[in-house]
């Protein structure tokens, strides 16, 4: 890949800015500091140019990878002839097959789903958990119902590295809730549009600290034996 960015083009070295200065003065004993400081620039300002060409070449093969992988794994707009033989009457008898639907795609094992399953596994992305062999996945930890036997979990596929381990869903409302809980106490619109908190650690510590509190207590109540009165 050249300083360009293109990485079809053939290797060929870079050559670096200013080398008939630096060859003119490499059999110097000594150089001043304007000197130094000067080749130093040029050489970082040269570099630079090279770091942004090369991440921007990245970032254009990761969107069409990222295209060809949705294409063949993601919902494709077009679907399976259910009717091959009409298909290959339609295209000359020559047995092509219908676009997005080749022989080679993967169907969800779960049953009763019909979605293409993810890369790498015979799973999608809804039933990634059935799989026992995936270490990437794991369920989304927020209550969605209350029940006499337990608290019930969401339980959607969401990424390990993702904190809190929540659902895009749930993760939201759980801003609003904290947002809800801000303005209770007086700070008005603390965490502004674009999701970044304005408000001190001590405040929010103190917030979740008297959730966890009353949740605590509520939970003592429901586990304290009730005193019978004849």
């Amino acid at each position: 890949m050249d300083e360009s960015g293109s990485a079809s083009s053939p290797l060929r070295p870079v050559t670096v800015d200013g080398a008939d200065a630096d060859a003119a003065l490499s059999k110097s004993r000594f150089l001043t500091r304007e000197e130094v400081l000067r080749r130093r620039l040029r050489r970082v300002k040269q570099l630079g140019r090279c770091y942004r060409a090369h991440y921007w070449a990245l970032m254009e093969e990761l969107r069409s990878k990222y295209r060809d992988y949705s294409w063949t794994y993601g919902k494709s707009p077009f679907k399976e002839g259910h009717n091959e033989t009409d298909i290959d009457h339609q295209n000359g008898g020559g047995g092509v097959p219908a676009l997005g639907g080749g022989h080679d795609i993967v169907r969800c094992r779960f049953s009763g789903c019909k979605t293409k399953a993810m890369a790498l596994t015979t799973y999608c992305h809804s039933h990634i958990l059935s799989d026992s062999k995936q270490r990437l996945y794991h369920g989304c930890r927020a209550v969605a119902k209350n029940l006499p036997t337990g608290p019930s979990f969401c339980n959607k596929p969401v990424l390990k590295t993702m904190v809190p381990p929540a659902c895009p869903t749930h993760h939201q409302f759980g801003e609003r809730c904290l947002a809800r809980a801000l303005r209770r106490a007086g700070l008005g619109n603390a965490i502004p549009s674009n999701r970044k908190p304005t408000v001190k650690l001590h405040v929010l510590v103190s917030e979740f600290v008297h959730q966890i509190q009353n949740k605590r207590k509520l939970a003592l109540k429901e586990t304290a034996p009730k005193v019978e009165t004849e």
